[in-house]
């Protein structure tokens, strides 16, 4: 009896042994409201591939606790604090937006959670003293030398910029000023508008009271696609740029008359690109019968491949988990191929963007 209960004690000790170890990650994104289609989409190519590595690997699994804060700042907050002392998370994953992730900055700091892959390309989040931010997409800086590089070749002099009035705005905004000074252009005037809202008529009389050539464009899906649509019923068409964060996929859906619009992009176009991990994701997407596939899926899938990759190196090196992903994550990036090329991390600035034109 004694000796059968010691092999049933052994036995049961090899399976719980071989039992994979279990990370939590904490998301906070709008999956309501004017941005959701953002945050959804994120969600969704971030939960496509944890799905697959979870399927297949041994060692770990990932969990993903995602929470809707509607891309409201306060929101953000309280998920965070609810991610951190009610789920107890190993890390933050893929929050959206710069006015939502500069409000957690302070919380974050202070517990010494890493934050992975937010999507927002605000330079501020590069500083030193955020080192616990771990970025893949490359910045607003970046993207504003591209825009002022286009209008420049297309002849544009004067250029108006209409942004979304909080630290998004202030981020990009600062930076296409920068950017198109840099190139010889003429910034006319500057309009703002509030965030998740489409009120934009002032916005259109300002911008227009004096002669523009284009406008570079700081704001979601649904207030620049008005304005766009607005502007045109008013007699007005200019070259347009806009952002990443706007979400071009998005935007082309809304957008009614034959406008010139180019969006710049920081990662590839996941039908056309030839790496394996478009293979991959294509191949998650049919699965998962997604049929409209965009750039936002794409960001949120290579965002759980890289995340799988910094744990995967820092559970074998570290005790320290959370340590361990502040120390090396950038480091574990960059030496990815893949990631890498998709993201042009390794090109000269300007040229380290994807210009999509919806006209």
């Amino acid at each position: 009896m004694i000796r059968a209960l010691l092999l049933m004690l052994v036995i049961t000790s090899s399976v719980a042994a071989k039992q994979p170890q279990s990370f939590t990650l904490g998301m906070s994104s709008a999956t309501q409201g004017p941005a959701k289609d953002i945050g959804l989409a994120l969600g969704l190519g971030a939960q496509l591939y944890f799905d697959r590595h979870n399927r297949e690997n041994e060692s770990f699994k990932i969990n993903l606790v995602h929470l809707n804060d509607g891309y409201e700042p306060l929101n953000t907050v309280a998920n965070t604090r609810r991610l951190i002392e009610l789920y107890e998370v190993d890390a933050l994953f893929g929050y959206m937006g710069t006015p939502t992730t500069t409000a957690i900055l302070d919380l974050v700091r202070k517990q010494q959670v890493p934050l992975l892959f937010p999507y927002t390309g605000a330079q501020s989040f590069r500083l030193s003293k955020n080192e616990f931010i771990i970025h893949l997409r490359n910045s607003y800086e970046h993207e504003a030398i591209a825009q002022a590089k286009y209008l420049k070749s297309k002849g544009a002099k004067n250029i108006a910029l209409l942004v979304q009035a909080d630290e998004f705005g202030l981020e990009a905004g600062n930076s296409l000023i920068t950017a198109m000074k840099g190139q010889g252009l003429n910034v006319t005037n500057t309009a703002r508008f509030r965030r998740n809202s489409t009120d934009i008529e002032s916005a259109i009389k300002v911008l227009f009271s004096t002669p523009v050539d284009a406008v570079a464009l700081v704001g979601t899906y649904s207030p620049v696609g008005e304005f766009i649509n607005k502007a045109h019923e008013q007699g007005h068409s200019p070259l347009y740029t806009a952002m990443s964060f706007t979400s071009q996929a998005s935007l082309s859906s809304l957008i009614k008359h034959h406008s010139i619009v180019m969006v710049t992009e920081v990662v590839a176009d996941p039908l056309t690109c030839q790496q394996g991990l478009c293979s991959l994701f294509k191949e998650d997407l049919t699965q998962a019968g997604v049929v409209a596939p965009n750039r936002l899926h794409f960001e949120g899938y290579l965002n759980a491949y890289a995340t799988t990759k910094i744990i995967d190196f820092c559970q074998t090196r570290s005790s320290n988990l959370q340590q361990c992903i502040i120390s090396y994550g950038s480091r574990v990036v960059r030496n990815d191929p893949d990631l890498t090329a998709l993201f042009k991390l390794n090109e000269k600035v300007g040229d380290n963007v994807y210009q999509v034109m919806l006209n």
